[in-house]
């Protein structure tokens, strides 16, 4: 299992840069440090930080502890200042030391930025006069290590854009893409939560007992992903809280947001609760076709699903008929899919583009069917 570093820049006496009606750099890097961190474990990696508090940091020492740890990749988030006219956007150094693997990290994550729409400024190494890594760590680390620069602080438009967790999901997934948990689930920080069957009556505000619990425990995993979705004290009450929370839930995935745990409600908080519903498990392998506009069948129809499942986390990517006809808007969300993930945009599902869906929604088709029915409950 992948051990990660995740680690906030400044911290405690050193705010930072100082920004958009007052915003400190040091309390976004944190919340996005924190925000991060409750994702990766929620799928199963290793973190570790440098602070979860507004603490003094040492960047020796953090360097240090990443090296004893023996993480496998480490990212440090900032936020971008400069002088005069702000600048704009997101861009990710890796160290000048780097075999490969950093530089990856880098393009992962700044993909990702971008498709959030902050401006592209590369991907790049900076040096000091001896020709080493001006940023210390980098230069004091000896994994795989980048520092982002996810937006410019000093720039209301890119503080508008500006969203903890989706500027947090951004990293994570990059993370994942270069560093995969290679099908496994579970681990520490979160792992995964077995939900019973279906208890064959309505949960709703009032009711009580561990079929309450289970439906709480669950929520309490997926907010680590979702952050939107209020902590809960699993008590198996269903109380004002937790009514808020399973309606948050039903408008993130997409069901009646009506508050009550019914038997598709109960099926999605099983589906995001069982393992790591964006990856693992079985996606049928490629076709041999390149699958195009005018094709049909059940390997457009996977395809369909995968999008749809993407579009949870990437909004951008239109929702789909799964009807198997590769049509219009079935190619407008392809394009979008593969802008997203660093593919050639040319609406056309190849080999490289069937592989990304496979890292993405490797899920087994009646784990994704849930997406189609979630809106007749």
């Amino acid at each position: 299992m992948p051990k990660i570093a995740v680690y906030a820049g400044h911290g405690g006496r050193d705010p930072g840069a100082i920004g958009v009606n007052g915003r400190r750099e040091a309390d976004m890097n944190l919340a996005v440090s924190n925000a991060a961190t409750s994702i990766l474990r929620s799928w199963g990696y290793q973190v570790i930080n440098n602070r979860t508090t507004d603490t003094d940091r040492s960047i020796t020492q953090d360097a240090n502890r990443a090296n004893d740890d023996r993480v496998d990749a480490l990212v440090e988030i900032h936020q971008n200042s400069n002088e005069g006219t702000p600048g704009a956007g997101s861009e990710v150094f890796y160290s000048v030391k780097d075999t490969g693997r950093g530089r990856q990290l880098a393009s992962a994550i700044l993909r990702r930025l971008v498709a959030l729409g902050f401006a592209d400024r590369g991907v790049k190494t900076a040096l000091n006069a001896s020709g080493q890594d001006a940023f210390g760590i980098l230069r004091l680390t000896n994994m795989p290590a980048v520092l982002v620069e996810s937006a410019f602080i000093n720039n209301p438009a890119d503080m508008a854009r500006f969203d903890v967790n989706r500027v947090a999901m951004a990293i994570a997934e990059g993370i994942r893409e270069v560093f995969p948990l290679n099908g496994s689930s579970g681990g520490s920080g979160g792992g995964s939560v077995s939900m019973p069957p279906y208890p064959g009556v309505v949960l709703r505000v009032g009711a009580r007992g561990e079929s309450v619990r289970q439906v709480q425990r669950c929520l309490n995993r997926v907010s680590a992903r979702q952050p939107s979705i209020q902590r809960l004290t699993e008590d198996g009450a269903f109380g004002p809280r937790t009514l808020d929370a399973v309606t948050t839930f039903q408008r993130i995935f997409g069901l009646a947001a009506d508050g009550t745990v019914g038997p598709l409600t109960w099926a999605a908080l099983a589906r995001e609760c069982s393992g790591d519903s964006g990856s693992g498990g079985s996606f049928p392998p490629y076709p041999g076709v390149v699958l195009r506009a005018g094709a049909s069948g059940e390997s457009v129809r996977q395809v369909q699903r995968c999008l749809n499942s993407v579009s949870l986390r990437h909004p951008s990517i239109q929702k789909l008929v799964e009807d198997g006809a590769f049509g219009s808007r079935t190619l407008d969300a392809v394009t979008t899919f593969q802008r997203i993930f660093g593919l050639s945009p040319d609406g056309a599902v190849g080999p490289a583009t069937w592989a990304a869906l496979t890292r993405e929604c490797g899920g087994t088709g009646d784990t994704m069917r849930f997406i189609v029915l979630s809106n007749v409950e």
